[in-house]
């Protein structure tokens, strides 16, 4: 749909900016919302002192090789910030920083604001550790405010449209500290702001909870398989290998790293398994059911669609594309029913396995998927055991091609995976589904802050004097 907007050049010449997208009738909207707040409430510059004294970015320069390891100062990637938190999950860390200056460091409570990337993702330092290094992806605001609710605020449509405006428009979009000064910030009543800290509080704690649900069913997962996952940790580190020509003649594989420990080791500790080891096309039905909603008799019915890009690393599916039938990309083929794990086919996104739910049972996802349906299985079990490095190296190991590697369809259904009965699963399905249930309630948690802070604003707005 075209977009028109009409503005005087005075304004134009005040703004000092001359693309279009900076004039785009939301945008208009929201800062003439914002400007009729001036009267009611206080609202002021994110530079204002009262707001945020400092701004704080690290200049990183010399040498760009980071050295990450399980112990020293968390660093803070824009991946990381997740749902107006830091996920540390994740975390890396670095050991020492020899090579590297300017490196920044935030602490809790700050805020901090991606500027490149996926932009303007918006989360507050947490508790976990006394000082953080920030990557040079990212502005940490250091605020007299609530921080909570200035996260909140920022990631609403009446902040984040505001940062999405100051965004340059270069070959690479970015947000610099200059445009985020100028971002206006309506000063709500503190025991708002204390309510919104409370959401944001209590979403982080049930995400910390998840994580703790899903490290118990992988590690009963590991107890029941009789698998000590060092074995599988020492695995990679594994610097020099060799095979003979035997092996790659029958494999018929000439890369060197198809033949690295960390695949082959896999295989050997398949064989120790307690359990029988079979292809998975033997234990779990690998599905093809597809259709097209091109024709003529979907092209006017509504679909919901999962492409990778919407599918999250913590294995959810709570995003997806929506359109008509006639509107459907070549790729919107697979259809899917609740509780299917959907295992992505391309080389680097084997961290995206995910289980369908239920607002997706009869939906499609893209045919860079691969949609595998329990039968005799539970299928949070079946998630679990994808998601662990005996399936994914599995996966890893058979990638073909050279610019866009991914698994052939006619080798999937030959990897391995231990036969587990139904019955020795329930504890870890359980786990499994807990896990679920947290993330599911601390998304609903910071949704509802974001939501709050919007309709906070849109009600002060409407209401006559101060």
């Amino acid at each position: 749909m075209v977009k028109v907007s009409i503005v005087n050049s005075i304004f134009v010449r005040s703004e000092q900016r001359l693309d279009a997208e900076h004039y785009e009738p939301e945008f208009l909207s929201i800062m003439e919302t914002l400007q009729k707040l001036r009267t009611k409430l206080t609202v002021l510059p994110l530079s204002s002192r009262e707001i945020t004294p400092r701004f704080i970015k690290s200049m990183i320069v010399g040498d760009r090789t980071i050295h990450y390891g399980k112990i020293g100062t968390p660093f803070i990637r824009v991946s990381d910030i997740k749902e107006l938190s830091i996920d540390t999950s994740k975390i890396k860390f670095l050991m020492h920083t020899k090579g590297l200056t300017g490196l920044a460091k935030a602490k809790p409570h700050d805020v901090v604001i991606s500027k490149s990337g996926t932009i303007a993702s918006v989360g507050v330092i947490p508790e976990d550790y006394p000082e953080w290094y920030l990557s040079d992806d990212l502005i940490c605001l250091r605020t007299n405010i609530n921080p909570y609710y200035l996260a909140a605020f920022l990631e609403c449509k009446y902040g984040k449209l505001q940062v999405l405006r100051g965004r340059t428009q270069q070959v690479q979009m970015k947000v610099s500290i200059e445009n985020l000064r100028k971002v206006l910030v309506p000063i709500l009543p503190k025991d708002f702001q204390l309510h919104i800290e409370q959401l944001v509080k209590q979403a982080y704690e049930k995400r910390k909870l998840a994580e703790q649900k899903y490290q118990q069913a992988e590690e009963l997962l590991y107890e029941l398989l009789g698998i000590d996952k060092e074995e599988i940790e020492k695995l990679e580190v594994e610097k020099s290998y060799e095979t003979n020509f035997k092996e790659v003649k029958q494999a018929f594989r000439f890369d060197a790293e198809y033949y690295h420990p960390k695949y082959l080791g896999i295989l050997d500790l398949m064989k120790k398994v307690s359990f029988k080891v079979k292809p998975l096309k033997e234990v779990a039905k690998i599905s093809n059911e597809t259709t097209d909603p091109t024709k003529e008799l979907y092209k006017t019915k509504k679909f919901k669609y999962v492409p990778i890009a919407k599918i999250n690393e913590s294995g959810e599916i709570f995003e997806w594309d929506e359109f008509y039938g006639w509107q459907a990309p070549s790729r919107g083929r697979m259809v899917i029913r609740k509780g299917d794990i959907l295992i992505p086919s391309l080389s680097g996104t084997f961290d995206k396995i995910a289980l369908v739910p239920e607002e997706l049972d009869g939906q499609l996802a893209t045919t860079g998927c691969f949609v595998v349906r329990a039968k005799n299985d539970y299928p949070e079990f079946l998630f679990l055991l994808f998601r662990s490095p005996l399936f994914k190296r599995q996966l890893e190991r058979l990638t073909t091609g050279a610019i866009m590697s991914a698994v052939p369809k006619t080798i999937f259904g030959s990897l391995l995976i231990p036969d587990i009965p139904k019955d020795e699963q329930q504890e870890i399905t359980n786990l499994v589904k807990e896990y679920f249930k947290l993330r599911k309630e601390a998304r609903q948690l910071v949704q509802r802050a974001i939501r709050e802070v919007e309709e906070a604003i849109k009600n002060a707005s409407r209401t006559n004097g101060k």
